[in-house]
């Protein structure tokens, strides 16, 4: 094995400090407000969900004339192919917030604790598909163009996955949970995300996808399962499958880590919900791909450039084209057809009046967030700070201490979103590099050390020599196995874990990488360490010393700061006393004075400062 020279070595440290750019963590109002729609002119933050009328569903699907399928209109008539929903009818009851596990005395109104979950999941998904799948700052989509519809994002997604969306897939899944079997916990839910593994599986990120950094600790019984938490699980059940569009759009839109940036038709997703002229095309691909999984997508409607510019040209019915979907009257056929349908059906209701309304409290809000932390999807600290600005907006709002769902909850609901955290494509999984969240650790001690450490998967992460005033990036959510002296002189390593452990007891998952800091020392025979916001020395100009550099060459020549004489080394040398405490010390050391008189330009920056 060929020895590393030490000059090896400092360049290993340097690439150790390299880190590519972490996930986006937040977004701000003007970012959210992109994502919706318009109405006269201004943000439409009404929440428009359906109320109080009959819809059918699970209806057979029929081949029509002109040799496609369509839904069996005039047979739709049996029973479990009609629902008539009726939020305050079905849902009257003041209900208790505990879930499995976790118990509470919070309580809430069955049927604003459905709506409030389906107008967040809907935001979700609008933030997570544009900013959380790896796709750069700007996002999946490109906001500053409208789609071919000729809609921008904002009025795009309103029309095709608002609330009634939500409403539409659960009942398809499940009949907003009636169809589940009684007394079976894993039901997989209302919405029906699968598990043990499947799509459940997909967002813990076991293909690089998905979103583990929330899910990885989620428990899918207390989560989904419809006997096990309040309102048939609703919340967690719709935020879950919110999460799900935007893993399943990853998939086929370049986003996992050995595809990314990939500009194949199969990897253009995003690209063909841009461009199609469909004003279905959201709707139906999403649950075509929630139906039979995002890599059908790439078998068929995305499986050359050829087959991507055709359906792409399709103005209507683009389900019915054979040669862009596979010819065949079977569940996936008749699930692309009607969530659309039913999702039309229910906005064009609501948009008629047919809508929604609830005065809500700020008890009921409050009580609805604590239950998203007691589910797990957030932290306790990020939720205060989501209360904290979800109440400001609520007492701006309110009269007689309640607002309107319909009409002013949507500006609430904005305050929330901002202050939860995106959370990134694969961000906290066995794949993850980009997202992985990482400190400096400062060698403030006068010994190069030996830095091992595992990263949060408690995989090798980081071995590396950090030469004495230097720095090197190391997850905050692993661990130290050594923090040496290179020549033995000490041992660090049980200290430095503590002190890692507190580091990481500050943070929260809003935590941006690299933004805090691990200084260690080693004094009078004992390890110190000390935490806090990553502030980095400052620069060392050109020609003077600098106790973080390597002069591995003799003759290298520095002024010193101090005295402002200039300085020649003898040997190679790293960190240390500075040259002139050195030669004070050890005339015939490692630095000898060469200058007579001190440096003028030096002794002139010392006077100014």
């Amino acid at each position: 094995m060929k020895k590393l020279s030490i000059k090896a070595i400092y360049v290993a440290v340097l690439c150790g400090l390299c880190s590519q750019a972490g996930a986006i963590q937040t977004i701000d109002e003007t970012q959210y407000r992109q994502l919706l729609p318009t109405y006269q002119g201004a943000t439409d933050y009404r929440i428009l969900l359906a109320d109080k009328v009959t819809v059918n569903y699970h209806c057979e699907i029929i081949e029509t004339p002109d040799g496609g399928y369509d839904i069996d209109r005039e047979g739709c008539n049996k029973p479990g192919q009609f629902y008539h929903i009726d939020w305050q009818g079905e849902f009257p009851n003041e209900i208790n917030l505990s879930i499995r596990g976790v118990p509470s005395s919070n309580t809430i109104v069955e049927h604003k604790l459905w709506a409030i979950a389906f107008a967040h999941a809907s935001a979700s998904s609008r933030i997570q598909m544009q900013y959380g799948l790896r796709k750069g700052a700007e996002g999946t989509f490109d906001l500053s163009k409208p789609f071919a519809t000729g809609e921008r994002f904002g009025d795009y997604f309103e029309r095709q996955m608002n609330p009634n969306y939500f409403v539409s897939k659960g009942l398809q899944e499940s009949s907003l949970g009636k169809d589940l079997p009684a007394g079976v916990d894993e039901d997989d839910g209302v919405l029906q995300i699968e598990y043990p593994g499947s799509a459940w599986a997909e967002l813990q990120g076991v293909v690089g996808g998905g979103f583990p950094l929330p899910f990885k600790d989620l428990d899918p019984k207390t989560v989904l399962s419809s006997h096990t938490g309040p309102a048939r699980n609703i919340l967690g059940s719709s935020l879950s499958s919110g999460f799900y569009n935007g893993s399943a759009l990853a998939i086929v839109s370049g986003s996992l880590p050995w595809n990314q940036g990939s500009d194949l038709s199969q990897d253009s997703m995003h690209l063909f919900l841009q461009q199609s002229k469909d004003p279905d095309a959201l709707t139906m691909l999403m649950s075509f791909m929630y139906n039979r999984g995002p890599y059908a997508a790439k078998d068929q409607i995305l499986r050359s450039q050829e087959v991507f510019d055709h359906c792409v040209s399709i103005a209507e019915d683009l389900e019915d084209d054979w040669t862009c979907f596979q010819k065949q009257n079977d569940f996936g056929a008749r699930y692309i057809r009607q969530i659309p349908d039913v999702t039309n059906t229910l906005s064009q209701a609501a948009a008629q009046g047919s809508n929604y309304d609830v005065q809500l409290s700020w008890t009921d809000i409050s009580n609805y967030l604590t239950l998203l932390q007691n589910y797990g999807f957030y932290s306790e600290s990020v939720i205060d700070k989501a209360k904290v600005a979800a109440q400001a907006a609520f007492n701006d709002l309110h009269s007689n201490e309640t607002i309107s769902y319909q009409t002013q909850f949507g500006q609430v609901l904005e305050q929330i979103m901002v202050k939860l955290p995106i959370y990134e494509l694969g961000e906290g999984g066995p794949y993850d590099e980009q997202g992985k969240k990482q400190f400096y650790l400062y060698n403030y001690t006068q010994k190069t050390a030996l830095v091992v450490a595992n990263n949060e998967a408690n995989q090798a992460d980081v071995n590396e020599f950090v030469l004495a005033q230097n720095r090197i990036a190391v997850d905050i959510n692993g661990q130290f196995t050594q923090l040496k002296a290179s020549d033995g002189t000490y041992d660090c390593t049980d200290e430095a874990n503590t002190a890692l452990a507190a580091l990481k007891a500050s943070t929260d998952e809003t935590y941006v990488s690299l933004s805090s800091q691990l200084k260690f020392k080693f004094e009078n025979n004992v390890c110190t360490f000390e935490h806090g916001p990553h502030t980095p020395p400052p620069p060392v100009k050109d020609g003077y010393w600098d106790p973080s550099q390597l002069y591995n060459q003799p003759g290298q020549v520095v002024i010193d700061a101090i005295d402002c004489h200039e300085y020649r080394n003898e040997w190679y040398i790293v960190g240390g006393n500075a040259p002139s405490k050195a030669f004070s010390l050890d005339p015939w050391g490692v630095w000898r004075r060469i200058s007579e008189r001190p440096n003028s330009a030096c002794l002139s920056d010392k006077t100014s400062n």
